[in-house]
């Protein structure tokens, strides 16, 4: 099976491609899927996608894809979010950041899990390893484990991931909740934060990563179950002169 993956500071191209026979593309931009569709391959894995400095990976060309018999299945950042939005359409999701998508919760925390931001990082290009800021979705899960093994309490966690929300995604790091955290009136206990600190270093939550993996291993092992397409793809007006003419309109 020929796979198509779209990776970036997720997952490597070298542990990608010893999860999965496959073919491995920068972070995903509009037009990439519609441009595949010349020679399409037999699956699409999203995980990583570019939103900021160029147009995001368009909805209609991922159902373009679905509707011409291509597999696609995303995780872990902008891959979580395009199958969270598109699942109803045949697009297949993978792990816990998905499902988080889907049921608008990150358990154990209570508040909202909607925002395009909890997977958001700021990255530096491929050459020097995508080296990105934190991304707050791994925060969650990193705070959650540190309070399931008893360095925090949960209360704690909880306070921790609002003041993350409050940090604009390209300068949130843990060293910067971290040192918010201590500065704010009944914060985190010096004690405390010393023992978080510690524990970070040696086992903080990669979840990302983790719902990458999981998406190539599930394809290359065959586990992903993707049902036909329930919907009839409409070439717009507007789609026709984008699809020829490579125009960035959004219809």
């Amino acid at each position: 099976m020929r796979v198509a993956a779209f990776l970036g500071p997720t997952l490597g191209a070298d542990e990608a491609k010893a999860l999965c026979d496959c073919e491995i593309r920068p972070p995903v931009r509009r037009g990439d899927i519609a441009a595949l569709m010349s020679d399409p391959p037999d699956a699409i894995a999203i995980v990583d996608g570019y939103f900021e400095q160029v147009p995001s990976v368009w909805h209609k060309e991922i159902l373009f894809a679905i509707s011409g018999g291509v597999q696609v299945a995303g995780a872990a950042s902008m891959g979580a979010l395009r199958a969270a939005e598109l699942a109803q359409f045949g697009m297949v999701g993978v792990g816990r950041i998905f499902s988080a998508y889907r049921s608008g919760r990150f358990a154990p925390f209570n508040d909202p899990f909607e925002d395009d931001d909890e997977v958001a990082v700021v990255h530096g290009p491929e050459e020097i390893g995508y080296l990105a800021s934190d991304a707050l979705v791994d925060m969650r899960a990193s705070f959650a484990a540190a309070a399931e093994a008893g360095v925090i309490n949960l209360e704690e966690a909880g306070e921790l991931v609002a003041i993350a929300k409050t940090i604009f995604f390209k300068d949130r790091t843990y060293q910067a909740v971290l040192e918010q955290a201590a500065a704010t009136p009944a914060g985190l206990a010096p004690s405390c934060h010393d023992r978080l600190t510690g524990w970070l270093a040696r086992h903080a939550v990669r979840q990302k990563r983790a719902d990458a993996i999981a998406l190539l291993e599930g394809l290359a092992a065959g586990r992903l179950v993707f049902e036909p397409p329930a919907f009839r793809f409409e070439p717009t007006l507007l789609w026709e002169r984008w699809h020829r003419e490579g125009a960035t309109e959004q219809p």
